[in-house]
């Protein structure tokens, strides 16, 4: 079936299975460098808040050989994972006093998201842009936040000045900084491994050739961020003895090298370019260009190879 018989057949499933007066719709929602994805919502009678269930790789699993009785059961199954939560009250975003506690930032890339920017207070930053949200208060939804937009610093009658001084103060203690060893993180599926092999590539992941660092947040959500929390990346300098060389490995996270161990730079934005094309989701993609920290000065800038 086509992707808009796929959908519709979906639609028409989903109303027989949901009690009478669920709301089942699927829309377009724009994400990060203006990538468009049909988000399936379900709003089942009392409730104001679904998760949103994006269908495009779903189809494509179906298009690879996935039944869609299977498929279906996967979008159910997500979405009694995700539905912890009939109802948000979502009166406190009026009043500014009760949020600003919340407002945080986030960095995304600034030419792929010209448009969007139009529309949101943000600050450039190398080649990126800096842009503000809200996060919702922990728990069930903890990951779960509202976008703010210029009708919003109207409304609060605030500027992007006060909105960026907040998220400065807020994001550091709300989204707190990560550093692991990417050796660390691979260890514990090192266990998944027979006996000898483990042996070995426990052997070849502690004696790195490069070392790696992956920064991020606690929650490695929007984590590329960090790389704004300016004492905790001079923690990491101070750790690895030397400046360091920054990828940009998503929007969630970023990978620090230290300049040691780089060999050649001029090496380093082909990797990030091959990366972004083939191991990360376009939504999530943030640059293409690599940074370097200088340690003496504390300041990042953009690499420039020759």
């Amino acid at each position: 079936m086509t992707y808009e018989e796929f959908k519709q057949k979906l639609t028409d499933n989903l109303t027989e299975l949901f009690p009478a007066g669920t709301h089942i719709s699927i829309r377009q929602f724009s994400h990060n460098n203006h990538i468009l994805l049909d988000g399936l919502t379900i709003l089942e009678p009392g409730s104001n808040v679904s998760p949103t269930i994006y269908l495009n790789s779903y189809f494509s699993r179906y298009l690879e050989g996935t039944s869609f009785p299977a498929l279906q059961n996967q979008i159910l199954r997500y979405y009694y994972e995700h539905c912890s939560i009939p109802y948000i009250d979502t009166s406190f975003f009026t009043c500014f006093d009760k949020i600003r506690s919340r407002i945080v930032y986030k960095l995304i890339h600034y030419e792929r998201n010209r448009e969007l920017l139009k529309e949101v207070p943000h600050i450039p930053y190398l080649d990126l842009a800096i842009v503000f949200y809200c996060l919702i208060q922990d728990g069930p939804c903890k990951n779960t936040s509202i976008p703010i937009r210029n009708e919003h610093l109207e409304y609060w009658n605030i500027s992007e000045d006060e909105l960026w001084t907040l998220a400065r103060k807020n994001t550091p203690v709300l989204l707190s900084f990560c550093c692991d060893s990417l050796a660390d993180l691979v260890l514990p599926a090192l266990d998944l491994l027979p006996a000898p092999e483990r042996s070995t590539a426990w052997d070849t992941l502690h004696s790195q050739i490069v070392p790696m660092y992956v920064i991020t947040n606690r929650r490695r959500l929007n984590g590329a961020c960090c790389i704004l929390y300016q004492n905790e990346l001079k923690q990491v300098a101070e750790h690895l003895k030397d400046s360091f060389y920054i990828l940009p490995s998503s929007v969630h996270e970023v990978i620090a090298i230290p300049a040691f161990a780089a060999g050649d730079p001029e090496e380093l934005p082909r990797l990030v370019r091959e990366i972004n094309m083939t191991e990360v989701a376009p939504e999530e993609v943030l640059s293409d260009c690599v940074y370097y920290y200088d340690k003496r000065t504390g300041q990042i800038s953009l690499y420039e190879s020759s």
